[in-house]
């Protein structure tokens, strides 16, 4: 009787059109013909559009992208933090990755954060104990010494110049500011952020002098001056200042990797994302396997139907993420498995069309993978919605999708006072449980979703490069956009500003299902009917903001296509071009 009376019910969804969104949006789309950045920031996209049109390649450009942000969005990202960069080289059609995420001090122990009084405390959050060792300086110079044509100072002249002349505060930041007030004046009550001890205010000037001067130290002095000079002795004190425990023996260790990317295809199109440390890659890659056995298509954007098999789809992914996924440096991981066409096959067979999933325990991919099948204690991702993510493409037609952090919206509150530099609170990505596999230890990265993709057409040239911010939402939003492309034939702009939802499956329980304002209220209350347990929240970053690149073919002005960009209102993104 229920299924019948469903069944019925969404017959009429679909006549009062309740695939429909009822969006308050407005679609921006960017069209250029040689070069693009898309950025969190209009100014962070013009300084990488600069050195575009400076003669730099698309490695050049990304590195000054990621400088500027750390200007005008330090919040978000910088060289306090770490993160990621996928990169495919025209010349050859090789794709990179490069890992330069935050690893644990050698002080670090697997039950650092297990104690009442350290939960408490929030020492995972907050203070010096919250800091890892940070990546992203040595990733910059990397991927300039290896792929880039222009030198450190020349890249960096923008940012340089951003953080000497200063820039005008968005209420947005103002906003963000205010929000981490406490955090801010209790650990750095004299940082650039709070002029005159309270939050700079919107429409003024901020400027950072002393962030700068790290800049043309490190133009000067090169990785030496982080990871073995007077940097790396300041971010040492400032975190041992804040009642940590690290020492330049942990800078001096630091190692970026250069690995393969995790690949996959959804109908056709090749798939480059991110590995461990990263779960993003491999579950985006998961997740779209899942939805290709449905007629995403046919079903309609944002349809009853296609938002209920998505989000079944979902909460399967994340019971995998928290059983299996882990930095595969201390740990095996079926990767083979969490990617496979067969193993995806099967989990969409548990899909009902008229049942929800109130249990959902993990797969066992260990049989689509054959390694040895290992079971552990995983762990849950963080909920925050901080990181920054840009997308470029070069005349030649060079690729970089970036993805950056500090972790939470100014990290762990702590700024180094001699250079201006927030400190990531990368070490909350561990788990507090000491039984868990990813529990702290000395030298292991955390788990991240973060997940900066290139992705190629059937005919195998650079299609689309994006990446987003918003936790294990990256998974989720990046799914979603991708399918709106591929599925739905949307722009870049018009794929990325669609409202989306978010599904997650912990300890063997469906989470609620939370749907972003948007969505149609027939649509909504189709999938209560049905059996989901429904939280609707405004619309915002939560979900997800995404910034990426779109290259059409059909519509050829340069031999890199036709480029259309598109960057999230849900932040203050701006793709620019020429």
């Amino acid at each position: 009787m229920r299924k019948s009376f469903v069944a019925l019910f969404l017959l009429v969804v679909f006549v009062l059109g309740g695939s429909a969104c009822a969006a308050d949006f407005e679609v921006r789309e960017v069209f250029a013909g040689k070069g693009m950045v898309s950025s969190a920031h209009e100014l962070a996209s013009k300084a990488g559009v600069e050195i575009l049109q400076k003669g730099g390649n698309a490695i050049d450009a990304a590195v000054a992208t990621m400088l500027a942000l750390n200007v005008v969005e330090p919040n978000a990202s910088g060289i306090g933090g770490g993160g990621f960069m996928t990169i495919r080289f025209a010349k050859t059609g090789e794709v990179v990755e490069l890992d330069y995420r935050e690893v644990a001090p050698l002080s670090a122990t697997k039950d650092m954060y297990a104690s009442e009084a350290s939960k408490k405390a929030k020492e995972s959050v907050l203070g010096g104990k919250a800091v890892g060792v940070p990546g992203i300086v040595m990733g910059i110079f990397t991927a300039l010494n290896k792929y880039g044509t222009m030198s450190f100072a020349e890249v960096a002249a923008p940012a340089i110049r951003l953080a000497e002349e200063g820039f005008e505060v968005h209420p947005m930041q103002t906003g963000i500011i205010t929000d981490n007030f406490d955090n801010l004046s209790k650990y750095s009550p004299e940082c650039a952020f709070l002029p005159g001890g309270l939050p700079a205010e919107a429409g003024t000037i901020l400027k950072q002098p002393e962030l700068a001067k790290a800049f043309r130290l490190l133009a000067k002095d090169g990785t030496a001056a982080f990871y073995r000079g007077p940097i790396g002795e300041a971010v040492v004190a400032a975190v041992n200042k804040a009642g940590g425990a690290m020492s330049m023996k942990d800078l001096r260790g630091y190692k970026m990797i250069i690995q393969k990317p995790v690949t996959g295809k959804y109908r056709g199109y090749s798939i480059y994302s991110t590995p461990p440390a990263s779960s993003g890659g491999t579950h985006i890659v998961q997740l779209l396997n899942i939805m290709e056995n449905f007629p995403v298509k046919k079903w309609k954007h944002n349809s009853p139907e296609y938002l209920h098999h998505l989000a079944e789809a979902m909460k399967m992914v994340f019971a995998d993420r928290q059983r299996y996924m882990a930095d595969t440096a201390f740990v095996d991981v079926p990767l083979a498995g969490l990617a496979s066409k067969e193993y995806a096959k099967q989990l969409a067979g548990k899909i009902s069309r008229y049942s929800v999933m109130q249990e959902v325990l993990p797969g066992d991919p260990w049989q689509f993978d054959g390694g040895k099948k290992t079971a552990y204690l995983g762990h849950d991702g963080n909920k925050h919605i901080s990181t920054s993510s840009f997308s470029v493409v070069d005349a030649e037609g060079n690729v970089v999708a970036s993805t950056n952090t500090v972790n939470y919206f100014f990290g762990s509150g702590v700024v180094v006072p001699e250079y201006g530099i927030v400190l990531n609170n990368e070490m909350d990505d561990f788990a507090q449980d000491p039984k868990s596999v990813n529990a702290p230890e000395p030298g292991k990265r955390p788990l991240s979703s973060m997940s900066p993709t290139i992705i190629l057409d059937p005919e195998g040239r650079p299609f689309m490069t994006l990446g987003s911010a918003g936790a294990m939402r990256i998974i989720t939003a990046m799914s979603q956009i991708v399918m709106n492309v591929v599925d739905f034939g949307m722009s870049m702009d018009q794929a990325i500003e669609q409202p989306r939802i978010f599904n997650v499956a912990s300890g063997g329980k469906a989470g609620k299902l939370l749907i972003e304002g948007g969505i149609s209220p027939e649509t909504v209350m189709y999938l209560k009917l049905r059996g989901h347990d429904i939280n609707e929240q405004p619309r915002g970053g939560y979900f997800g903001t995404a910034q990426g690149i779109l290259i059409d073919y059909a519509k050829v002005k340069h031999q890199t296509g036709r480029i259309n960009g598109g960057a999230d209102s849900r932040r203050l993104g701006v793709p620019i071009g020429f």
